[in-house]
């Protein structure tokens, strides 16, 4: 399997979604949210999405982009490992929305494992409005890398990383033996080498592996409820690097660390049983920027 540089600039049709209370309230049922925000629709209240629920919405804008991917096979999909994501909300994503996004190609790199694909999804509303927009990393195991020299993504870089040492809070996070299939079900991301056995031995899996999506969703619902005090319309950006891979059932403890100067920034890690790292670099913000007291404002931060 080869992926060519060639299709850096490739770009798919759009994918669209009028977004109904039904899919809101589901989403956050995918992974055990009890949030009333996400179900409270009484008197015509419009509820806000989950901060991840945009994914749902992005991993269709990709499927419509890889069929326009040269080399890339649907046998070959199943060997693509979820590695990194970036995801800015220009406006909370609300129940009654119509959306669309649209994935392009922005990179195709070595690396030992195989070859990288970054991604950039763009949600816009019905008025054409930016919603959202992602970079996602795809590492297909075993692929090769052709036609040119590796042509790196211009993701967005991190702010200034002046983190406490400690961290200001711990989780540890329960995950079922059907964790998987709640979250495929619910939040519509269907991949079956996370729900049916015989298809993860295939892909020489260990077992059934919580999809990368869904180990972002679980970490996010505990930072909106903690460091967002329940208000999802409050968050900006989350990204982090996904590494090692989590089994259900298991546990994972969760790890959120403050900034040194400023109330709207924090960084997390989620860490497996064995004490690997699932979400390593993991960065959250919300609201605008605003300083601790008693401190000198800092440098350039998001």
């Amino acid at each position: 399997m080869t992926i060519s540089v060639k299709n850096v600039g490739c770009e798919g049709a759009a994918a669209y979604e009028l977004l109904e209370d039904r899919w809101v309230m589901n989403y956050a049922a995918s992974v055990g949210d009890t949030n009333p925000v996400y179900f409270d629709n009484l008197d015509g209240r419009l509820l806000p999405a989950h901060p991840n629920y945009v994914s749902h919405l992005e991993w269709d804008a990709i499927g419509e982009l890889h069929d326009k991917i040269v080399g890339l096979t649907d046998a070959d999909r199943l060997s693509g490992v979820h590695s990194f994501n970036d995801t800015r909300l220009h406006r909370p994503i609300v129940s009654g929305d119509e959306l669309s996004s649209i994935a392009r190609v922005v990179g195709v790199e070595r690396r030992r494992s195989g070859a990288r694909m970054t991604i950039a999804v763009v949600t816009s509303d019905a008025a054409g409005r930016p919603v959202a927009t992602s970079y996602t990393s795809t590492v297909y195991r075993g692929a090769e890398v052709s036609d040119g020299d590796d042509v790196a993504p211009e993701v967005p870089e991190m702010p200034d990383p002046r983190w406490l040492t400690e961290p200001v809070r711990s989780e540890t996070i329960e995950l079922s033996s059907i964790a998987p299939h709640v979250f495929s079900e619910c939040a519509r991301d269907y991949n079956p080498i996370h729900t049916d056995m015989a298809v993860a031995k295939k892909a020489q899996l260990p077992g059934l592996i919580l999809h990368g999506t869904g180990t972002f969703a679980y970490a996010l619902s505990s930072l909106t409820n903690y460091e967002c005090g329940g208000d999802p319309t409050r968050v900006r950006r989350f990204r982090g690097r996904l590494g090692a891979m989590v089994l259900c059932p298991s546990r994972v403890r969760m790890d959120v660390y403050a900034h040194a100067e400023l109330d709207t920034q924090f960084r997390f890690e989620l860490v497996t049983e064995e004490g690997a790292p699932a979400i390593s670099d993991g960065y959250f913000a919300v609201g605008g920027l605003q300083r601790k007291s008693n401190q000198q404002p800092a440098a350039q931060g998001m």
